[in-house]
């Protein structure tokens, strides 16, 4: 870093922690771009900028674009010969502009595997159907469609092979039965009863609030790509679904928290959104919780809220579908803050039927849980979450 607030990678310097995040996410997209494709091969060239067109492919940062600028360059000199469109082609050029000075540092830079998307979407979506499948049939007397209503997270390249098989094909039976929460009231050793004037903003974020007063904290998942600015805008709750963190348009869009949880003094449930992008971007990368091995060796999420670090542990991960407003099934989006331990055991008797393991998801009338939301295309209008206790 280079002065306050500057961050500098391969000679572009970027003046926000957001722009900053995006340019990495481009190089890593650059790097596995160069290494399962040559992109001097005429025909690989064409495929590539046509994902980059059509949006399949989205770089969201000087350094992205320049790339795509060179691909556009590499189209417009070798492929001519191929094409049938001559608006293509002439698009293309028109697009190249001095892009040959990327220079090796950019042709060798690093996360989208565009080679194998076909075959490896077609592979994990059928073994992901098949999960749901197994959870059905074991709940057959039990309709729970859930996810989230009024902060609807569809996106449109969302990864339609976003889901890996949990179990490596076996059986998913879900006989684990919920944990049995025995008080009437309940309370936990992290609830607080401040003033929100009363809580001093953590030292390590006074940098990112002072260039927006919409962040609510930072959200890292240990071990995984996953650290970015979360936002929460009460008075319009999906202002973020498209916008970056400097609300310029975005398909990405920004993590954002559930406008009814409480920053100040946590809610019950602290539920937070994100796209599931195909890049791996934003919660692109929780797909990879469907993998047993991987929900065993990635359980540490931190979130640092404005006031504090709070350390949680994952403990569940489920598959579910947007519950309407006309329906009667349980919308587990709608569980923010218990007082009583019936609230708190409904909400976990309905996760655990929704649960993609065979294990009891262990919450008590002490925890405070935090919950990740996201798309997932393994039905129409499906749905993924994660959730976690607070231990720190």
């Amino acid at each position: 870093m280079s002065g306050k607030n500057r961050f500098i990678i391969g000679g572009f310097e970027f003046e926000t922690y957001y722009e900053y995040r995006a340019a990495q996410e481009d190089v890593k997209k650059i790097e596995c771009i160069n290494e399962e494709l040559d992109i001097q091969d005429p025909e690989v060239a064409l495929r590539l900028y046509n994902d980059i067109r059509d949006g399949i492919i989205v770089f969201n940062s000087p350094i992205g674009k320049q790339y795509a600028e060179h691909v556009a360059d590499i189209v417009a000199n070798k492929s001519a010969g191929m094409l049938d469109d001559r608006e293509i082609i002439e698009e293309a050029a028109g697009k190249a502009k001095s892009s040959r000075r990327l220079g090796l540092i950019f042709v060798s830079l690093a996360v989208v595997l565009v080679v194998v998307f076909a075959g490896v979407e077609i592979k994990d979506v059928v073994q992901t159907r098949k999960i749901a499948k197994q959870m059905e049939s074991a709940q057959k007397t039990s309709d729970t469609n859930n996810s989230q209503n009024n902060v609807n997270i569809n996106n449109k390249i969302d990864d339609i092979g976003s889901v890996e098989d949990s179990n490596g094909g076996e059986s998913v039976t879900n006989s684990a039965s919920a944990n049995v929460i025995e008080e009437d009231l309940i309370n936990s050793p992290w609830d607080t009863n401040y003033a929100e004037d009363d809580r001093a903003i953590l030292p390590e974020l006074t940098d990112l609030y002072a260039q927006n007063q919409d962040l609510v904290g930072v959200l890292t998942v240990v071990d995984t790509d996953i650290n970015y600015p979360v936002v929460q805008t009460p008075n319009d709750p999906e202002y973020y679904l498209r916008r970056d963190f400097n609300g310029n348009d975005s398909t990405a869009g920004t993590l954002f928290v559930d406008y009814r949880c409480d920053i100040v003094n946590p809610t019950t449930n602290t539920i937070i959104y994100g796209h599931n992008m195909r890049s791996g971007a934003m919660f692109g990368g929780l797909k990879r919780y469907l993998k047993y091995d991987y929900y065993q060796s990635h359980k540490t999420i931190i979130f640092k809220t404005l006031y504090e670090e709070q350390e949680y542990e994952v403990v569940g991960v489920g598959l579910s579908q947007v519950g309407y407003d006309d329906d009667d099934a349980y919308k587990y989006y709608n569980f923010i803050d218990a007082v009583t331990g019936a609230e708190l055991q409904e909400f976990l008797n309905n996760i655990q039927s929704l649960s993609a393991f065979d294990e009891t998801i262990d919450i008590s009338s002490t925890d405070k849980i935090l919950t990740l939301s996201t798309c997932n295309t393994y039905k129409e209008d499906g749905r993924m979450f994660i959730v976690a206790k607070r231990v720190k």
